[in-house]
């Protein structure tokens, strides 16, 4: 199985997206990238804009090698409704856009669908859906909260599986901090593990008893599962402190032998938090996470 984060927060844009090969299917999950609207009350630079025109060109190219897509939920650095033609000829299987859905995803859901309708071989809905591909799993969670509750609607997590392997991706689970996220987690057992991390850049935001239990729930993963690999990013990345945020997390990784690293590391890269820096982007230093909310 080959993992490559294709665009992420640790590598200058928001996005979780994620290509994963194995001999069966190739599998494009969250071909999204944004940028956040507002960080310090500053917009993003004109180095931002340029990395997240780079990066999507990366989905681009790696959508077209790509038999299977996957919208976990509709923020937009998960799906681009701009481009209904990514999906051209794909098997998609789409967070349902009538379940288990806030107001705002709802309407994001129905016209994504409708722009959607004349592209893809086939959608389905993938909230607690599977299907096998030769000897390769993919398997959806059921929908849950994006984060500590419904308030910014629902996510479905993604678990692929083939030849003793075994990936889960998160998409925004905030952490995670609930047991529901949690148990998927733990009953699919992962060999590597990308999850998108609290949002310790946003206390206002993200209680910190929330970190907490997202930090003793990755924990417990490292202690309980046979994995391998955790990756974290997205939401943790957005913090430029987020090494001493996570530290018992990375310490676990050590006790536990397991490499617990950000996506631009795990695909050979540089870590490079230009959001979390963007003040430094416009030769200003700023204290305080002001931002706009999740897209």
């Amino acid at each position: 199985m080959k993992i490559t984060p294709l665009a992420a927060d640790s590598l200058g844009a928001r996005s979780m997206a994620t290509l994963v090969e194995t001999p069966d299917v190739t599998v494009l999950i969250d071909p999204g990238v944004r940028l956040g609207p507002y960080r310090y009350d500053l917009p993003p630079h004109e180095t931002e804009e340029a990395r997240r025109g780079e990066l999507w060109r990366g989905i681009r190219d790696a959508a077209k090698r790509a038999q299977v897509l996957t919208v976990s939920h509709y923020h937009y650095d998960h799906h681009e409704p701009r481009a209904p033609s990514l999906y051209k000829g794909k098997l998609v299987f789409l967070k349902d856009g009538s379940q288990h859905i806030n107001r705002s995803q709802r309407e994001r859901s129905g016209a994504f669908v409708r722009a959607l309708k004349k592209y893809p071989k086939e959608i389905q809905v993938a909230d607690g859906n599977a299907v096998d591909f030769g000897g390769t799993e993919v398997v959806f969670s059921p929908a849950v909260p994006h984060g500590q509750n419904d308030e910014l609607g629902y996510v479905v997590m993604v678990r692929i599986a083939q030849g003793g392997e075994t990936f889960v991706h998160t998409a925004d689970v905030l952490g995670p901090p609930l047991k529901e996220q949690l148990s998927f987690i733990l009953d699919s057992d992962p060999t590597v593990l990308y999850a998108d991390g609290p949002m310790t850049h946003m206390p206002e935001n993200y209680p910190e008893e929330m970190t907490r239990r997202s930090i003793a729930n990755l924990t417990r993963i490292l202690r309980a599962t046979a994995i391998r690999t955790l990756i974290v990013d997205h939401h943790a990345l957005r913090d430029r402190e987020w090494r001493a945020r996570m530290a018992p997390v990375l310490e676990a990784g050590e006790a536990h032998d397991v490499r617990v690293l950000t996506a631009a590391e795990f695909a050979g890269k540089a870590v490079d938090q230009l959001e979390a820096n963007r003040d430094g982007l416009y030769g200003v230093r700023r204290d305080g996470p002001a931002e706009s909310k999740e897209s």
